[in-house]
């Protein structure tokens, strides 16, 4: 075996022969069961070849700790022999090719997007790898997207004159070929070109992925005498005829025969068994998880129409709202939301913006609030009609009104007094005609100060102004100028009054808002 993994020794005329567990035929449009691997280093196959004596299968991702690499099984799916390593290591194979030289080609193409477990970042470049007959290690050839962008591609298939031919799995199968020879060991790798497109179509075959898996493309094989292609998918296999080796014309332009490949675990490899007349398919699944390989005899079914010895079409009562969804129907759907979206939006920025209009019009025209002092800088707010608004706590209030009237709303403890009197701190931190006298012909002392000019003007007495807080502990205050000692007469004065002022005509105090209890 190990001779035959080094040889790589042509395919032999018959197919392998099943194992024990595979005598029982299948039920109809099903895969008949052949083995099942029995490791789990070889669980997610992405690419398959059939031999004389087994199959060669690559697994698509290393398994912990491990290397991604190239297996031989035997016919009852065990592995034999060593499996042979890439050098560097390979990032992602996904499938697998021999040609009429014997030599095994290795599609490292899968560059898998974040939400599958890849970079969001594209692949620098490519590679296939190529293990000729004899070598002992594959040699890798790598390959560039002109533009750069970021392709996941799972197939590679040979044209008729040995160039490879890699078709990106979705949306659209792009068919890509080297523009030139390839370049082995090289870091740079060789231009790709596009040369054409493979479509799927929506099959209505059941799958794991449901309409998803319809259209993603998995893995591709070439009949050995290079006469017929297969491509798959996850629900279905497409032959196409070749002429004259013309590999991209007939996948490009040519009527497929289409089989149904149902309800796989997650199909992804494919090749003809070493007669030709049968297709082999193993699924990439979780190590905890067995999926038999299987073989289907190839059909010609029109999708929608299949006959009840290959796939019942489900009758339309049968069907699942999503089974019956096109890919035309979910896009509608996406951008029905996406249109939602966007009035919900528009509709709640509207709102919004009237609702801050209004606010700001009932605030214009209601004016403050009563008894509330104005804003600042509010020079616009309309007054209020009762005159009632009132100051803050330890703030000057506002001009005093006309003689005689009242003024609008009430003094504060500390504030200053109306305008029209003079503004000279009195003693206990009030103005002229504080506590005990003063008045608006100069300072007052406590118990002494001028007297005001119309003493028996009750309506225009200054308040009682209580004591200054920048004094120390407020009481008693230091003389102002102008003003007597505690008790002393004032000059020109007589000595009638409350405390000792020489107030004259001072009626208990109450020309200078104190009055005393009787």
């Amino acid at each position: 075996m190990t001779s035959q993994l080094l040889g790589l020794g042509a395919p032999a005329a018959a197919a392998p022969s099943p194992s024990a567990t595979t005598g029982q035929a299948a039920a109809a449009g099903a895969g008949q069961p052949i083995c099942t691997p029995d490791s789990s280093k070889i669980n997610e196959i992405s690419g398959l070849v059939a031999t004389a004596t087994g199959y060669y299968a690559i697994n698509d991702s290393a398994p912990a700790g491990g290397k991604a690499r190239i297996f031989t099984l035997d016919a009852s799916c065990k592995v034999v022999g060593t499996p042979i390593n890439y050098d560097p290591v390979a990032r992602d194979p996904e499938d697998l090719a021999i040609d009429k030289n014997e030599t095994l080609w290795i599609a490292d193409i899968g560059d898998n997007t974040e939400a599958s477990g890849g970079s969001a970042a594209p692949r620098p470049t490519v590679a296939v790898w190529t293990l000729a007959k004899g070598a002992k290690a594959p040699v890798i050839n790598r390959l560039a997207y002109p533009d750069g962008k970021k392709r996941d591609a799972e197939a590679l298939l040979l044209n008729g004159d040995g160039t490879p031919i890699i078709i990106t799995k979705e949306p659209v199968g792009e068919v890509w070929v080297p523009e030139g020879p390839l370049q082995p060991n090289t870091t740079k790798g060789v231009k790709l070109k596009q040369v054409g497109t493979f479509t799927p179509q929506e099959t209505k075959t059941p799958n794991p992925l449901s309409f998803l898996g319809y259209k993603a493309i998995t893995g591709a094989a070439s009949s050995p005498d290079g006469t017929r292609v297969v491509i798959r998918t996850y629900s279905d296999a497409y032959e196409f005829d070749v002429k004259d080796g013309d590999v991209v014309k007939a996948i490009t332009s040519g009527k497929p025969r289409i089989t149904p490949l149902p309800n796989e675990a997650r199909g992804e490899a494919i090749t003809y068994s070493t007669d030709g007349k049968q297709y082999i398919t193993a699924s990439d699944v979780p190590a905890d998880v067995r999926a038999p390989i299987l073989r289907y005899t190839p059909q010609n079914v029109t999708p929608g129409k299949a006959g009840g010895a290959v796939l019942p079409t489900p009758k339309p009562d049968d069907r699942s709202f999503l089974e019956d969804l096109t890919l035309q129907d979910i896009t509608y759907m996406v951008a029905a939301v996406g249109i939602l979206g966007l009035i919900l939006v528009v509709a709640g920025i509207i709102g919004i913006r009237r609702s801050r209009a209004a606010r700001r019009l009932a605030a214009a025209t209601s004016g403050p609030i009563r008894g509330s002092a104005p804003r600042p800088g509010d020079d616009d707010a309309p007054p209020s009609d009762d005159n009632t608004t009132g100051t803050v706590y330890g703030a000057r209030p506002g001009a005093s009104a006309a003689r005689g009237a009242s003024a609008p709303g009430g003094t504060v403890y500390g504030a200053s007094g109306p305008a029209g009197f003079s503004n000279d701190p009195g003693p206990f931190g009030g103005n002229d005609g504080g506590f005990g006298g003063g008045g608006n012909a100069g300072n007052g002392g406590f118990g002494g100060g001028s007297h005001p000019s119309d003493p028996r003007d009750f309506n225009h007495q200054p308040g009682f102004a209580p004591p200054s807080y920048d004094q120390p502990r407020g009481f008693p205050p230091p003389a102002p100028q102008g003003g007597g000692m505690y008790g002393a007469p004032q000059p020109g004065y007589d000595q009638r009054g409350a405390y000792g002022s020489g107030h004259p005509g001072d009626h208990d105090g109450y020309e200078r808002g104190y009055a005393p209890h009787r």
